[in-house]
């Protein structure tokens, strides 16, 4: 009888591990995206696919647009686990996540390249990850300080000049009012002699119009999102330049480490995915809008050589002064060991883009060189 015994328990056991396996390999989680529309929403759709291609149908998303949490509340949230998977902007929380503001700062680097092109998105997106996953050690004890898991982040296009009147000269800079929407841009404005204006982006399209400021530093897609296209008469394309990474689809802490080994790679090649779309769509947004733009009168106008010039010098002061900055404000130990690492990363992904031509050639990329790399068994597993 002794071991008929045996062969039940056996079974019984199996049975259980079998019954936990299949409730853990089944399971719907939360998305909360705080955008309305544009490309981070629409991208979100791709992204639940991708999510149950690359966990064998094991993941399912329930995508919720702005009505779970909203921009401000997604950082806290997700920790809580109002949310499983958030779309969270780095930016909104200075004092928790230093280490990705600081480099997600360091976009301007792209403008001191010969020719950072219209691709300084794509290019930079990579950049991101790569160091996040492989240099910056400090990004991933922020984000689990919160109660969260990194796994991919978007790029928006070139930050440009969209303005009321022609920017091509430093004495068209000089007391100009811009609107910058991140640090970065507004100790470029002080730089180059104009007056930086921190504007909710709601409140942007008044203010061109009312003449409260002459340009905004944007990205191109804004043209139609914030319908800077009514507004805007003249658009400078070369300056200031860098991009916004401050975007980043992040996981809740405990919700990551209940699944496999399997489900957290499938989750991994979905937030490349995600990546990939997003900072696509910005791309395709941005040629779209401007040629729309362009079509209602706007002028095309080109910095001249001396601009450029102040602009790059400008920039690259301000890199210098960054480490020091974030050292005094947000005790980032390694600053000046980060932004050595990130300057080679940006030089690699600008050439590594260069021939993309499809957000799936994007993603593939993206998953190839960096993500694919990622050891899932530590990724996000400390407690």
């Amino acid at each position: 009888m002794q071991p008929i015994r045996t062969l039940l328990a056996t079974a019984a056991v199996a049975a259980g591990t079998l019954g936990a396996t299949a409730a853990l390999a089944q399971t719907t989680l939360r998305y909360a995206v705080g955008f309305p529309t544009g490309a981070a929403p629409e991208s979100a759709r791709v992204y639940a696919e991708a999510v149950r291609k690359y966990t064998d149908n094991t993941v399912n998303l329930k995508v919720y647009d702005l009505s779970l949490l909203n921009l401000a509340e997604m950082s806290s949230g997700l920790g809580k686990g109002i949310a499983d998977i958030g779309y969270v902007l780095t930016p909104y929380s200075p004092a928790e996540y230093p280490h990705v503001n600081m480099a997600s700062e360091l976009s301007m680097l792209l403008a001191l390249q010969d020719k950072p092109g219209d691709k300084a998105g794509m290019a930079y997106a990579g950049a991101m990850a790569d160091f996040i996953f492989n240099q910056c050690t400090e990004c991933n004890t922020d984000f689990a300080r919160q109660g969260q898991v990194y796994t991919g982040t978007g790029g928006s296009s070139p930050y440009m000049l969209l303005c009321t009147k022609p920017i091509r000269t430093a004495d068209d800079l000089k007391g100009a009012r811009l609107r910058a929407g991140g640090a970065a841009w507004a100790r470029w404005a002080r730089q180059m002699g104009a007056t930086p204006a921190s504007l909710p982006g709601n409140e942007i399209f008044e203010a061109m119009k009312q003449k409260v400021v002459e340009c905004s530093i944007q990205s191109a897609p804004e043209l139609s999102g914030l319908n800077l296209k009514e507004v805007t008469t003249d658009i400078t394309a070369s300056l200031p330049g860098g991009v916004f990474t401050g975007s980043t689809t992040n996981m809740n802490q405990e919700v990551w480490q209940k699944l496999n080994e399997s489900q957290r790679k499938g989750m991994l090649h979905a937030g490349a995915v995600m990546g990939a779309q997003v900072t696509w769509r910005y791309y395709t947004y941005a040629k779209r809008d401007v040629e729309q733009a362009v079509a209602k009168g706007a002028r095309m106008n080109q910095a001249d050589p001396a601009l450029l010039k102040a602009s790059r010098t400008a920039i690259e002061a301000d890199v210098t002064g960054i480490g020091a900055s974030y050292t005094k404000q947000h005790n980032v130990k390694r600053a000046d060991a980060l932004i050595a690492a990130m300057r080679p990363l940006v030089d690699k992904w600008t050439k590594l883009v260069e021939p993309v031509n499809s957000a799936e050639a994007l993603a593939d990329l993206y998953w190839n060189e960096v993500f694919s790399k990622v050891d899932v068994k530590a990724h996000g597993m400390a407690r």
